[in-house]
Parts: C-alpha cells; structure tokens; sequence
C-alpha cells in the first residue's frame, strides 16, 4: 500500500498543475527564507564570544539629553579613560579605543623606495589592556610592553605583510611608518590577525601615549569634557564581584566632578555601561 502513495501524488500533482507549482514555490520560499534568517542570526550572535571573562566587559555609552530631545550614543569624553583608571576601584582592565581620524595614509620608508598606503582602514589607538581584553596571538613583541611608549605601533601581520613585501613580520619589529606626513612611529611588535567575530578589531594599534606627543592631543580634545565625538569610545572589564550598577554611579559621579553644567543643556548627560560582547 505504500507504494501507492508515490504513484497518488504525482498523479495529484498532474491534475493540479498550477496549484501544486504555487505549493512549491511557497515552501521553497518559506525554506530558504528560514534558512536565511538563521544564518544572519547566527552571524550577528557569534561576535565577541571569545574574550576571557566577557561576562565583565563592557563599553560605556551616554544617554543624552539636548533641549529635551532624549539621545543615546557610544561616543564619551576623550579624558573619561584616564580618569577610570585614576579614579575609580571595581575595574580590573580600562581600554580606551580612538579611531584615527586623518587620511590614514601611511609612508613606508626602506632601502632605495618609498612606499604610499592611503586611506587605510583599522587604525586605532589604545593602551596595552586593549591585549589582555582582546586577546591575540604575539608573532613579535611583547602584549605587556608593545603599546606602552609613545610613538609606537603594533601590526597585524597582513598589514606588516603590506607595508613589508618579502620580509618576514616578525623582523619588521622596528622599522618605521609616518603616518599623513609628520608622525613617524616604530612598528613595535606583531600580531596575528584577528578571524574571530569582533566589533573589536583593527590591522594597526598606535599606542595611546602617542596622543599626547603629538598634535593628536588638540584633534581629541584630551582636555575636554564638556565634548565628545564617535572617534572615542571606552570599553571597561570589570573586577569579579564588581556589578554594573555600581559602576554607573561611580561614572556619573566622575563626570559631575569634572564637568561645568552647560547653560544651554542642563540635564546634561549620564554614563551607561550596558554589556559590550
């Protein structure tokens, strides 16, 4: 009898051509369209699952409010890391993240040639935590000790790959890059590019001391917290026991210390820390 079935179907299926063409249609739709769904679920949930501890980290944001209009924003003060990290208890790791703002035009200067890269992508400048909060894989350098002098860099390796055809990474420890004309950095160690999912990531890490060496200092307003831009972002990993609520209200206490109110948005802003990854 179950043989039979088959031979009813698809004689079902030859009577009712137009019907059954439109159930085809239909499920193979609804099939692939669940299959896409998935996919992009899945693609936007594997980000950032592989930081130790990445129950405790965060990145601050603000809630803002500017003549009664509500706003929420990544961006936050460019002063606000170094005043955590001063200031505050409960914090076991604090990463300042700043985009580069310039061309991103980078001079390779080497034995009988120089080379222009512009417009790169991925520079960032950040602190040596940035490693023990992302971890990676060292090829040349030191996580410890990479970022913590200015007017270094640390590269990925297909970056070093770019800037350095034919040499091995690991022996372009030390060579130098200038950056849109007029800062020249050591490349100070090398790292193996990132293939985990990460809002996280970057081919070049200028130290963040370097800011203060040089103009960079006045384009972020290291001074000034009455501002912010997107270019500042601030990502914290909290100390066990440490809870976000408290941390909130030691941000918001920071900043009402330094801060003037502004006559023109008096509720100002407060510092939120929802879960980053």
């Amino acid at each position: 009898m179950l043989k039979n079935y088959p031979v009813v179907a698809f004689r079902s299926l030859l009577r009712n051509k137009t019907f059954s063409l439109i159930n085809m249609l239909g499920l193979s739709i609804g099939i692939s369209s669940a299959l896409v769904i998935f996919w992009i679920a899945d693609y936007e949930l594997s980000f950032d699952k592989f930081e130790p501890g990445r129950d405790r980290i965060y990145k601050v944001v603000q809630d803002a409010n500017f003549s009664g209009n509500p706003a929420h924003a990544s961006a936050v003060p460019a002063p606000l890391a170094k005043a955590v990290h001063e200031e505050l208890t409960g914090i076991d790791l604090t990463v300042p993240l700043f985009k580069y703002q310039a061309d991103g035009t980078a001079k390779v200067s080497v034995p009988n040639t120089t080379r222009l890269f512009t417009k790169q992508p991925g520079i960032i400048y950040t602190n040596p935590d940035y490693f023990r909060l992302v971890p990676h894989q060292w090829l040349a350098g030191s996580p410890q000790t990479s970022l913590n002098e200015p007017l270094t860099v640390v590269l990925t390796e297909s970056r070093a790959r770019l800037y350095f055809p034919g040499e091995d990474p690991i022996n372009t420890v030390g060579n130098q890059l200038t950056y849109d004309k007029d800062m020249t950095l050591t490349v100070s160690g090398i790292v193996k590019d990132q293939t985990e999912h990460t809002d996280l990531g970057a081919a070049e890490f200028i130290s963040h001391a370097t800011i203060a060496k040089t103009a960079q200092q006045e384009n972020f307003m290291m001074t000034e917290w009455n501002d912010w831009m997107t270019y500042s972002n601030l990502y914290l990993k909290l100390s066990p026991g440490s809870t976000k609520a408290a941390t909130e209200a030691k941000l918001a206490t920071l900043y009402k210390k330094y801060t003037k109110p502004d006559p023109n948005n008096p509720a100002g802003w407060q510092p939120k820390t929802p879960a980053a990854v």
